[in-house]
């Protein structure tokens, strides 16, 4: 028997409502009598009597018989019934998405409204954060005016934080430089070149002097480009900068520069855009950042006061631009720095012949480095001899070797860690632990395993280490060995946070095992925490088990 689609025949459609209401009639009574749908045995309402409860030709005998005939007639209702019930279920979504769309805003409104200042306030906070994007270009689409055009309560926040108002671009229009100049006494100065403005447009920040800048973030195509803003700077800037506490400089062409270009790319900083510089007094400056930007002579600004120093050498494959003296005496003119972030990609020379001696840094306790693609061993080792690692406590490392993923870029990661970990004497220290002060530890790994020796040596060198978070590839494996603890390694373990997040079903479960048998003998007693992330899998239920059992609470299981 086929399937018929029920027709637009009045009579039919309404008998057809009769009959699936006299079946939720008997359904209603049946509940009442303590029945369900999805009941067992005796508690469960039978279906038969439910819809075709008048094919049972005799309810009293034994065998209950249906005739054919009734029984073609009941399956087919039955089956117009069900599409029915299908285009009812489909008004009723119909239903909720248009009552849904037509009171979404005002329940996020509603839900607004009732957040207190300081929390609306926040949130407003992260929203014009999102104007910056990656290159310092400024969105106008989302800004503090926008804000301060949904309600009386939005308008009274946005007017009333000074914050909201504190990003400024070269590209805004003189009333905007204005109006974000009355509601920020001090704000950031972003110069980008995401839209195709001459330097000439710099001489509207005199709508904001120079003394009230709280940072400075210049960002270049190349170095031509550069020398104009610096030129036009120079100018301006005759007296110091008292209110910059940040400022970045940004030279692009490292990473887009043309191959038609007879003068190839340079990171270098000197002549009269170094001049200019370093003729800039900075008081109370205390973040620097450098991205392709080496200044290659002494800097006489004061930059006494920096404690956070990021410095960036990017896409110079093949090319000796990377002088590890020029970053010595850089990092020597900031005697207070705590944080030092550096990122090298593709840096594959350094044109120092000789190692120079390692610049004196008493506060420097923070350390993260950032690898990728090419960048070669020698080039690591280098940027690590500036450092006194003993007395760093964190530290945090990625690594993100060249595609596709083979047996070397393999052997390149492997010498990376090797280079970062390798013993270095230090007279106030054990010289065979270069990292014995280190208490935080990060490491994000992308497309390599590793091996065992480096894995080995990487957490052998850390034996204070209290966090350690590990966001590791598909494929990689611990090693957590029996042999680790002898060299004691994780004695003072608090927390492990192990993160896979491309790992599937079986990909992880000797791991698992490794890491049980690992922490088995109760010598971790320190540990408060284990967490593990990765994607669900019935294969690790036993592995899961037998740690639950060990760490109890302790462990902490994520799957997605």
């Amino acid at each position: 028997m086929g399937w018929r689609r029920v027709g637009d025949d009045s009579q039919e459609l309404c008998d057809l409502l009769d009959y699936l209401l006299d079946g939720l009639k008997t359904l209603k009574t049946s509940i009442e009598m303590g029945m369900r749908l999805d009941g067992k045995d005796e508690t469960k309402v039978d279906s038969k009597e439910l819809w075709c409860g008048g094919l049972l030709r005799d309810s009293t005998s034994d065998e209950k018989t249906i005739h054919v005939k009734n029984a073609k007639i009941a399956l087919r209702q039955m089956k117009d019934a069900r599409s029915m019930l299908s285009s009812v279920s489909k008004s009723l979504d119909d239903a909720i998405q248009t009552v849904t769309s037509g009171i979404s805003n005002d329940c996020r409104g509603i839900g607004l409204s009732h957040l207190p200042d300081d929390l609306l306030t926040y949130i407003f906070e992260m929203y014009v954060e999102m104007s910056v994007e990656f290159n310092e270009y400024v969105d106008e689409k989302i800004s503090p005016q926008t804000l301060a055009s949904v309600s009386k309560r939005f308008r009274q926040i946005a007017l009333g934080c000074s914050s909201l108002w504190r990003h400024v671009s070269l590209p805004f229009p003189r009333e905007l430089l204005s109006l974000h100049g009355d509601r920020c006494s001090h704000p950031i100065i972003h110069i980008d070149t995401f839209r195709d403005s001459p330097p000439t447009n710099l001489e509207k920040f005199d709508v904001i002097p120079y003394s009230q800048w709280r940072g400075l973030r210049m960002v270049y195509r190349n170095e031509d480009e550069g020398h104009l803003y610096f030129e036009h700077l120079k100018s301006m800037i005759q007296s110091p900068l008292e209110a910059l506490e940040n400022l970045l400089i940004w030279n692009e062409n490292g990473e887009y520069h043309s191959e038609e270009r007879e003068i190839p790319p340079s990171v270098h900083l000197e002549g009269d855009d170094l001049d200019t510089l370093s003729s800039w007094q900075m008081p109370n400056l205390t973040r620097l950042e450098l991205r392709n930007v080496v200044p290659m002579g002494p800097l006489h600004c004061s930059l006494s006061n920096v404690t956070s120093f990021s410095f960036g050498v990017l896409h110079f494959e093949d090319r000796g631009d990377m002088s590890l003296d020029a970053f010595r005496r850089l990092l020597e003119s900031m005697p207070k720095i705590q944080d030092l972030q550096v990122t090298l990609a593709d840096v594959t020379e350094i044109f120092d012949d000789a190692l120079p001696a390692p610049p004196t840094l008493p506060h420097l306790t923070s350390f993260e480095l950032e690898i990728r693609g090419s960048t070669s061993i020698d080039v690591v080792y280098r940027v690590m001899t500036l450092l006194n690692t003993k007395e760093l406590t964190h530290l945090a490392l990625r690594l993100f070797a060249y595609e596709p993923s083979n047996k070397e870029s393999e052997n390149l990661f492997i010498a990376w860690l090797l280079a970062i970990f390798a013993n270095r004497p230090s007279p106030t220290h054990d010289e065979s632990i270069p990292f014995v002060k280190l208490e935080d530890f990060s490491l994000e790994v992308q497309r390599v395993r590793g091996d065992r020796k480096a894995f080995h040596l990487m957490l052998c060198a850390m034996p204070n280490v209290q966090s350690i978070s590990l966001n590791l590839p598909r494929d990689n494996e611990l090693f957590f060995e029996k042999e680790m603890k002898s060299k004691g390694a994780f004695r003072r373990l608090r927390s492990l946070r192990i993160k896979l997040p491309q790992a599937c079903p079986d990909d992880f479960t000797a791991q698992l095992i490794y890491l049980n048998d690992f922490l088995r003998d109760g010598h971790y007693k320190e540990l408060e925490m284990l967490e593990i992330e990765f994607r669900r899998q019935r294969s690790a239920a036993p592995s899961k088990a037998r740690l639950f059992k060990m760490l109890g609470d302790k462990l902490r299981w994520i799957e997605y």
